[in-house]
C-alpha cells in the first residue's frame, strides 16, 4: 500500500494503452496525448517495475513476460475504477454516446441482438451497440478488461468473478419447405428420422442437442449437410426435401421473410436456456445496470 501511495496511477492507463494498441504512437492517438509524453511515461513505468516491459520487434512493441503478467490485473483494476467513478454519477441514456459491446455467439445473434436494437435506440438514440463474438474460455477476461460489457450464452461453469441472470428457454421447431411431399402441417418421429437433415453450427463437428436426445433413445438421424449459418440452412431447406431444426424465435424471424412450415419437434430435448453474464467489477456501473434491465425485459422468456 505504501508503494501504491507513491505510484502515479495515470501511468497504468498509459501502460494499458501501449499494451492494447501495440505501440507508443497508437497509444498516444488513443489517449490524445503527444508521443513524447507517452515515451516519458513508459520510461517511468520501466523504472517503477525494473523491467523494460516492452521490446521492439519490427514496427511493434512486444510485451515482456513481466508486462504480460500484469496486463490483465491492470486492465481489470482500471475497469473497476471506471465503474466506481461512474457509480458516483447518474447515467442519462438520452444524452449518452457510449458504445456497448455485447458478447453474442454466432448461432445466437439472430434474433437476440436484433430484438434489442429498437428498444435501445428508442431510449438512448445516441449510443452505439456492437455484437461481438467471443471464445467461451476467454469470457471472464473479456468482461473484466472491457472488451465485452455483457454477454449472452448458454449455462456455463460457475465463476465467482461473474454474475449472471437466467433469461429463459424456448422450444426447437422443425422447418420444412411448403409443398414438401412427406410433410404437411405436422411431423412424426418416423418421418423425422427417415428424412435427411441440415445442421447449422460454427463448430466443425460434434452432435446437436437433437442428436444427443436421439442417442438416449437409441436412435439417430442423418445430417446430410453441415453449414455455419441459419440463413444458409434456410435457403437449402427451401430448395430440397431435407429438414432443419432451430429455436422458434429464430425461425419466426426467417419465416417472416421466407415462409416455410414450422413444426413441433417430435422428440423431447434438453432446453438449457440462455443467460446474461457480466463481471462483478461492472456491477455498480449505472449504464450497464440500465442496459441489463432492458435486456432482461426484452429477452426473458417463460419456460
Amino acid at each position: 500500500m505504501r508503494r501504491l501511495a507513491r505510484f502515479d496511477l495515470n501511468l497504468l492507463q498509459i501502460f494499458d494503452a501501449i499494451h492494447s494498441k501495440g505501440g507508443v504512437s497508437a497509444a498516444a492517438r488513443h489517449l490524445n496525448l503527444s508521443q513524447p509524453a507517452i515515451s516519458h511515461a513508459l520510461a517511468k513505468l520501466r523504472d517503477a517495475f525494473d523491467d523494460p516491459l516492452f521490446v521492439r520487434q519490427g514496427n511493434k512493441l512486444v510485451p515482456t513476460p513481466a508486462a504480460r503478467a500484469i496486463a490483465g490485473p491492470v486492465r481489470e483494476a482500471l475497469r473497476g475504477l471506471d465503474a466506481a467513478l461512474d457509480a458516483a454519477a447518474s447515467f442519462d441514456p438520452v444524452q449518452s454516446t457510449r458504445e456497448f459491446r455485447i458478447g453474442v455467439r454466432l448461432s445466437g445473434e439472430m434474433p437476440r441482438f436484433s430484438s434489442l436494437v429498437g428498444r435501445v435506440r428508442h431510449d438512448a438514440p445516441h449510443v452505439a451497440l456492437a455484437s461481438v463474438t467471443f471464445r467461451r474460455r476467454d469470457l471472464v477476461t473479456a468482461l473484466a478488461n472491457g472488451d465485452l460489457d455483457l454477454a449472452l450464452d448458454v449455462a456455463l461453469p460457475s465463476d465467482a468473478r461473474l454474475c449472471r441472470h437466467f433469461l429463459g428457454t424456448e422450444p426447437l421447431v422443425v422447418v420444412a419447405r411448403k409443398g414438401h411431399p412427406r410433410v404437411d402441417g405436422a411431423i412424426d418421429l418416423d418421418t423425422y428420422l427417415a428424412l435427411d437433415h441440415v445442421v447449422a453450427t460454427a463448430r466443425p463437428h460434434g452432435p446437436g442437442i437433437e442428436d444427443m436426445a436421439l442417442e438416449r433413445m437409441g436412435l439417430g438421424r442423418r445430417a446430410a449437410v453441415r453449414c455455419q449459418h441459419a440463413i444458409t440452412a434456410w435457403q437449402i431447406i427451401a430448395e430440397s426435401d431435407m429438414l432443419f431444426s432451430l429455436p422458434r424465435s429464430h425461425a419466426e424471424v426467417l419465416n417472416a421473410v421466407w415462409p416455410m412450415q414450422l413444426l413441433d419437434l417430435p422428440l423431447p430435448v434438453d432446453r438449457g436456456g440462455t443467460y446474461l453474464y457480466w463481471h462483478q467489477a461492472a456491477q455498480a456501473d449505472p449504464a450497464l445496470e440500465w442496459l441489463r434491465r432492458i435486456i432482461i425485459d426484452e429477452m426473458s422468456k417463460p419456460d
